[in-house]
Order: structure tokens, then C-alpha cells, then sequence
């Protein structure tokens, strides 16, 4: 045991405490070489100083021990492919983050926190069209806002797949707000994939006309798309609409786009005079 280091001079050469060494021997991540059988002292190896480094180093990007322990287990490929993932998912929570201050900001100031009069609403341009009898591959589930993205991206997933072996999709996402979403409250969700063919679908969604606005990229995080919902509902009122359905959003690509466009939009009828 001659070359084997003391917990105090490892400490010193990875950069870790000892009560955080400790702690990693308690998790699992890093044990000890060898534990002296008479005082029990932890005896560690300069073949562990690289590992000890590299959860140092990962601890300080504020990754969780759990995640720590199963990137340990992975090749060097795939600990890069997994730090990359969550670096993205990272920077994705701060522009989340960042998106909802500004919003905050502007709602303080100037307009409301709940679904009802939200700042920004009447700058964007409100419109109809015509929705026509459309087969539907669909799933529902409940959410919070704070799961949403991936409730959607992950269902979305699923059913473009369904779709392809069902003639292929006919169209662009439909997320079809059964109930309201906040951070709160969890919907339901019914997120949508249009297809050709009435015998292979979930079910069927009926002709329509609704008004729809389009999203700014900028907007289209929760909170701020809100106020998108809040155009549709007041553009409704102002144009003597009635809503025959819940609230959508539409995701597809323009003429000669490949990022998918986001569209809010409310199913409405005409009311009489």
C-alpha cells in the first residue's frame, strides 16, 4: 500500500474535501482503494485522481450525484454524448428562466400575472381561416407548464412515428388545451398529428373556422405565449365570434421554412345578431 494516498493527500490533488470524499464513498461514486482494516483510515489510488476530477468538475456545472453515478458507468463517448445533453437541457431552463423575468417585468409594471388581460396581447394581428374535417393521431395527458415542452416533444415523437406506418402525417402539430396549464394547474393536453386517412385515425376532428395569430420564436415560451391565447379570445369578442372548441397551438413549416411556425388559434362560430 506503499503507493497509495491518503484521504488528505488526494483531497489535495482532486480538489475535493474530505467530508466530500466521504460523501462520494457513501454514494458510490468514489470509494476507496483500500480501507485500513486497523483504523480504519481510506487509502486511495493516483489511478482514481482523473475520476475524482472529473465529478469535481461536473459538481461544479451543478450536475446531480444520481446523474454523476450513471454518467461514471458510461464510456467516454457516451459521458461527452450525456454532458452535452445536459448542457442543452441547461441552457434551455435559463432561456426558460430568463424569458419568464422579462415577462415578469412587464407585467409588473404594466399588465396582469393571471390568463386575462396579459401584456403584449394587441400587438399581434389576429386573422380566420377555414379548418376542414381532419383525421387525427392523438394522445392526452396532464401537465404543468413546467413539463410541457417535454410532455409534447415526447408524445409528438411518438405519434409522427404512429403516423408513418398510417399513410404518413398530413400536416403540422395540433396542442389542443383541454384546460389550463399553468404552473399550477395540469390541463389536460391533447397533442394532435393530422393524417390522410379517416379509417386509421384516433378520431376525427370536425370543420371549423378559428381565428389564429402567429407567434413570434421569442414568444412562444410559457408565459409569454399567453398572450397570444389572449389576442384570439379578445380578436373573438371584438368580431362577434363565438368559441366552438378549446385552444390551439398549431406547429408547421411555412412555404420554404424547415423550423416549424407557431400558431395560436380558437375554433369559432359566427354569433347571430
Amino acid at each position: 500500500m506503499a503507493d497509495l494516498m491518503t484521504i488528505g493527500e488526494f483531497a489535495t490533488a482532486t480538489w475535493l474535501s474530505a467530508k466530500a470524499l466521504r460523501l462520494y464513498d457513501q454514494r458510490g461514486l468514489l470509494c476507496p482503494d483500500a480501507i485500513d482494516p486497523f483504523n480504519g483510515y481510506r487509502k486511495y489510488s493516483p489511478a482514481q485522481i482523473e475520476t475524482a476530477r472529473l465529478i469535481t468538475m461536473l459538481r461544479r456545472i451543478e450536475m446531480p450525484l444520481k446523474q454523476i453515478g450513471e454518467l461514471l458507468n458510461l464510456s467516454p463517448g457516451e459521458q461527452a454524448a450525456q454532458i452535452t445533453r445536459y448542457r442543452e437541457h441547461e441552457a434551455e431552463q435559463y432561456a426558460r428562466r430568463q424569458s419568464l423575468a422579462r415577462f415578469l417585468e412587464h407585467a409588473v409594471g404594466h399588465g396582469s400575472l393571471d390568463g386575462v388581460c396579459q401584456p403584449g396581447a394587441s400587438r399581434f394581428e389576429v386573422a380566420t381561416r377555414r379548418v376542414p374535417d381532419t383525421p387525427m393521431l392523438t394522445s392526452t395527458r396532464r401537465t404543468s407548464a413546467r413539463e410541457l415542452p417535454e410532455v409534447i416533444r415526447s408524445s409528438a415523437d411518438r405519434l409522427f412515428a404512429l403516423a408513418e406506418g398510417r399513410g404518413g402525417p398530413a400536416g403540422g402539430l395540433v396542442v389542443v388545451y383541454h384546460g389550463q396549464v399553468g404552473w399550477e394547474s395540469d390541463g389536460p393536453i391533447e397533442v394532435c398529428v393530422p393524417i390522410s386517412y379517416r379509417d386509421r385515425a384516433h378520431r376525427m376532428e370536425p370543420g371549423h373556422e378559428e381565428l389564429f395569430t402567429r407567434v413570434l420564436a421569442d414568444d412562444v415560451q410559457f408565459p409569454r405565449i399567453l398572450a397570444a391565447f389572449e389576442a384570439v379570445r379578445v380578436g373573438a369578442v371584438q368580431l362577434g365570434f363565438a368559441p366552438t372548441g378549446p385552444p390551439r397551438e398549431v406547429y408547421a413549416p411555412g412555404p420554404g421554412e424547415k423550423i416549424p411556425r407557431c400558431e395560436v388559434a380558437l375554433p369559432v362560430i359566427a354569433q347571430e345578431s
